[in-house]
């Protein structure tokens, strides 16, 4: 893939590019029959550039599919302080249950995912890997505790599912950053 240029006055890329600084690029979309032409053609375009795209019919799911690997691991790197490995090691079993529960509300919401998979998928990311709300917090910056865990605990209510190792994180993350 082509490198971006950087805007100098902010160091970052400018308009209308994306840059991808993570050890893999997988861009999943989601068309409904109104934008499907377009988002085929946006999908050969990533593929022309080096990305492994997927097009989805059920913008939902995929979402769900998207939260249960990526919440759980914000949830306790940021928790924890550390990076995905130590988290990995120290945090075993939080990282194990909030993916469980992550996974039970993605499945009572049409997903089919699985909570083994998803554990296996965070064993093979890098040791040294930080999650965007783990450096966020270390940042100051505000956190996405409400988007990441709040979407699971909201749902989780919706669905009668109990989530407790999500709940105390996410309690204990809004009491430290908010």
């Amino acid at each position: 893939m082509q490198a971006s240029p950087r805007d100098a006055a902010h160091g970052r890329p400018p308009e209308g590019w994306i840059e991808q600084r993570g050890p893999f690029t997988i861009v999943e979309l989601a068309a409904e029959e109104a934008t499907h032409e377009r988002v085929e053609a946006l999908a050969g375009m990533l593929a022309k550039e080096g990305a492994q795209v997927r097009v989805r019919e059920d913008g939902d799911v995929l979402l769900w599919d998207k939260l249960v690997p990526l919440g759980p691991l914000a949830l306790v790197t940021t928790h924890e302080g550390a990076p995905a490995g130590v988290a990995r090691e120290r945090r075993r079993d939080d990282l194990a249950g909030a993916v469980g529960e992550a996974a039970a509300v993605a499945r009572a919401n049409g997903s089919g995912i699985d909570a083994d998979n998803v554990l296996a998928l965070l064993d093979m990311l890098p040791a040294g890997m930080r999650t965007s709300m783990q450096r966020d917090a270390e940042a100051g910056r505000p956190i996405e505790v409400e988007a990441v865990g709040g979407t699971v605990l909201r749902a989780a209510g919706r669905a009668g599912i109990s989530v407790p190792v999500t709940a105390r994180l996410v309690a204990d993350l809004r009491r430290r950053y908010t």
